[in-house]
């Protein structure tokens, strides 16, 4: 169980600091030219000794650079821990979020059940990271993917690593390449329930408790458990949308019970009920755990949810619509600081960040403050994000290396200020980085994470 937060977030901030200390030792990585914007001093330097170089975000950084808040990130770790032990679930945070060593190190540490991978690679990564239980939440019909995993749930017994698949064809094509090699452990897989127009996963109740039968009687396989994602179904929280949420659910459940009255899931271990992407998590929990109001099931169950973004959370999509909000919920964690480069005309400025260095995919960055003569000033675009009006800086759009910066007031950003950006949907923004400076209260660097896209 974590430490709780000390002082703002410093106890506890200083302690997950010195394990990813250890971990960065332990492994050897450095800091070259290859980490985009870190101090060209840096060349060389172990990710070990980030702690003792003194480096100021803004003294000894170019810009643009994506950076992390150290006492936010502790924050959303324990907020999360707190909510899956209150509501009795687990968490399999999804990884492809960060795909970082440190961070994935951190989820486990806080008491993460397992972790969530969308390819066979990203499962072997995070088993070398450190993860004991792998949901890959996908059909994983690649052959040497696949038999990487039966090879190694064969070679270490206490490794547990689960596939879906949404069709009879998926489950003869996993069975032909699994009964190849010799495993020696049945491969456990999850029914995937879909929603019409969406991405995979079965249609129906019929059709998933088809597939899921089929997964039973096939040699080698053994069915786990009912999964989905219900992200696909809207991006708020409205009420049209939590209701086809709530049914898509419905779904998940029905289909596990009818499969329960079949005899279909395999015997020692809890049904795997899985859904909760970053924005319905709570509703996973009020429909599917066996404590809520009419969930009935005639074998034990575990429910797991896969959030990946509320690690660092966001100004924009999650802020907007996450089920813990409020003063003491999750907090964003990531900004990038870019610079501004020119105000070729009145009320336009351009900033050196552009498409190469954060997200536009779930909307334009939100500007958040701008550092000048050494004092950062906030700037409140909060309920204005998307139009021009009043006192309202907004990003238009982008170039490759470049930002459209709007401003209805001329001299609001000036040559040479740095501009604070917040993200919206952390998961395009963490590919564009290989290495992200973790911050203090003061902008100190205090450590460096990595990415492994």
């Amino acid at each position: 169980m974590t430490q709780p937060i000390g002082v703002n977030g410093q106890v506890a901030v200083n302690q997950t600091a010195d394990a990813n200390r250890r971990s960065a030792s332990a492994d050897g990585w450095v800091i070259d030219w290859r980490c985009k914007s870190f101090p060209p001093s840096a060349d060389g330097v172990h990710a070990a000794q980030v702690h003792t170089a003194g480096w100021d975000l803004f003294d000894d950084f170019s810009t643009p650079i994506a950076v992390l808040d150290a006492s936010a990130l502790e924050h959303n770790l324990d907020t999360m821990r707190r909510f899956c032990a209150e509501r009795g679930v687990r968490l399999a945070p999804h990884g492809k979020t960060t795909m970082s060593p440190e961070l994935i190190t951190r989820q486990l540490a806080h008491g993460a059940w397992g972790m969530t991978a969308a390819t066979a690679w990203q499962a072997r990564a995070m088993v070398t990271m450190g993860a004991r239980r792998v949901i890959i939440a996908n059909e994983c019909l690649d052959p040497p993917g696949l038999g990487w995993i039966v090879e190694r749930m064969r070679d270490d017994p206490g490794l547990e690593l689960f596939v879906f698949a949404d069709s009879s064809a998926a489950v003869r094509q996993m069975t032909l390449i699994v009964n190849q090699i010799d495993g020696g452990r049945a491969l456990p897989v999850l029914v995937e329930v879909g929603v019409p127009g969406g991405r995979a996963g079965a249609r129906d109740v019929a059709s998933a408790v088809a597939v899921g039968e089929a997964i039973a009687s096939a040699p080698g396989l053994e069915l786990a458990g009912v999964a989905g994602f219900e992200g696909v179904i809207g991006g708020a929280r409205d009420p049209a949308t939590l209701t086809q949420v709530r049914a898509f659910l419905a779904t998940i459940r029905t289909t596990a019970q009818e499969l329960m009255t079949r005899r279909a899931f395999r015997s020692g271990a809890p049904v795997l009920l899985s859904a909760g992407g970053s924005m319905f998590f709570d509703l996973v929990a009020d429909q599917l755990t066996p404590a809520s109001g009419g969930v009935g099931y005639h074998l034990p169950v575990e429910v797991v949810i896969r959030s990946g973004c509320y690690l660092t959370h966001d100004h924009g999509i999650y802020h907007a619509n996450t089920p813990l909000g409020g003063p003491d919920g999750l907090r964003p964690a990531m900004r990038v600081w870019s610079r501004v480069i020119s105000t070729p005309q009145p009320h336009l400025v351009i900033i050196d960040a552009g498409k190469r260095d954060i997200s536009s995919d779930t909307g334009m960055p939100t500007v958040l403050a701008r550092r000048r003569d050494g004092h950062v000033t906030d700037i409140n675009n909060a309920t204005n994000r998307g139009s021009v009006v009043d006192d309202v800086v907004v990003v238009d759009h982008f170039n490759d290396q470049h930002g459209f910066v709007h401003t209805t007031t001329p001299g609001t950003l000036q040559v040479g200020d740095l501009v604070a950006l917040g993200v919206s949907h952390p998961c395009t923004t963490f590919d564009k980085w290989r290495a992200i400076p973790v911050v203090d209260h003061e902008h100190r660097v205090i450590e460096a994470i990595r990415t492994c896209f």
